[in-house]
């Protein structure tokens, strides 16, 4: 039995999640009595014999190579380290869209352009924050692009970036494609006139809450009640132009919101079929609302 669980396989078990009531983490004064509101989550088990065998069994759990999480060949540190970016990432955005939208104060006190995955072998790292290449200053991954299109293919450029607070560099000679071969995100760090304490667990990460995050900080900071007594839950990323975008998981998310009894959740466009067939296909009692944008699930929720 050891055996069987500590071998991993190149395998993941995705299946039905919960959720997590935000309104605890960011207001010390919730009272569960006004509502809830909620960020959806799949469950996910690494593959060993006792999980992938299980899988067979058990409908709701459905197996997936890892190789699907992968950007190249990564381990999963890497992939631990990318989903905690993407949350920072998420938090970020969520706050400048709340306080835009709430007219507070922001103001930009500083960024960074993170590494989020590496898509040939360059020497840097998912983690690593770019400063330049060629001395051209990074402002954000369109700065690379376009630096890049003026060069020839076997042109080698040098990159400096931040590692564990050391600044290093490394040269890169341009293949036919005329890569760096990076994927990265600019996060930025915001003064505000409110102090904003959301605590996440350890396990948790990734930027399919920044819809609810907005909603929660937007709440927050403006005193506004958005749930009226109901338990909202959400899923979607948000930009910084507050769009909400596409998650993956949404069948396992919606299992999760009607499991803990929510009653509505709100979804991305790109989510929204799919979101109102799982409902069909399993006569579930939930409300699925299609939002595109921050503004329109506040004037969903302000009616």
């Amino acid at each position: 039995m050891i055996l069987a669980v500590s071998i991993e396989l190149p395998y993941y078990i995705e299946a039905p999640g919960g959720t997590i009531n935000l309104s605890k983490r960011i207001d010390k004064n919730y009272n569960k009595k006004n509502g809830s509101l909620n960020m959806l989550y799949v469950t996910e088990f690494k593959g060993n014999i006792v999980t992938v065998l299980l899988s067979k069994v058990i409908k709701t759990w459905d197996l997936y190579e890892i190789s699907n999480q992968q950007v190249s060949n990564e381990s999963s540190e890497d992939i631990y380290i990318r989903n905690k970016v993407m949350l920072e990432n998420s938090i970020n955005n969520a706050t400048y869209v709340a306080y835009k939208e709430a007219g507070k104060n922001i103001s930009i006190k500083s960024k960074e352009n993170i590494v989020i995955a590496t898509t040939k072998d360059n020497g840097m790292e998912i983690g690593d924050n770019i400063i330049s290449v060629d001395d051209i200053l990074v402002e954000n991954i369109n700065t690379i692009k376009d630096y890049l299109k003026t060069l020839n293919s076997g042109d080698v450029v040098t990159v400096k970036f931040k590692r564990n607070n050391k600044e290093k560099e490394v040269k890169i000679t341009l293949d036919e494609d005329k890569i760096i071969g990076i994927m990265m995100i600019t996060n930025y760090e915001y003064d505000t006139d409110e102090e904003l304490d959301i605590a996440f667990k350890s396990g948790e990460g990734g930027s399919s809450g920044g819809l609810v995050l907005t909603l929660g900080i937007y709440s927050k900071i403006t005193g506004i009640d958005l749930l009226k007594g109901r338990n909202i839950a959400g899923t979607g990323t948000i930009d910084i132009d507050g769009n909400i975008g596409e998650i993956d998981g949404i069948k396992y998310k919606i299992a999760g919101a009607v499991r803990n009894k929510m009653d509505v959740v709100l979804v991305s466009p790109y989510n929204y079929e799919e979101a109102i067939q799982v409902v069909k296909d399993n006569n579930y009692n939930i409300d699925i609302i299609k939002v595109n944008t921050f503004k329109e699930a506040i004037d969903y929720l302000n009616k």
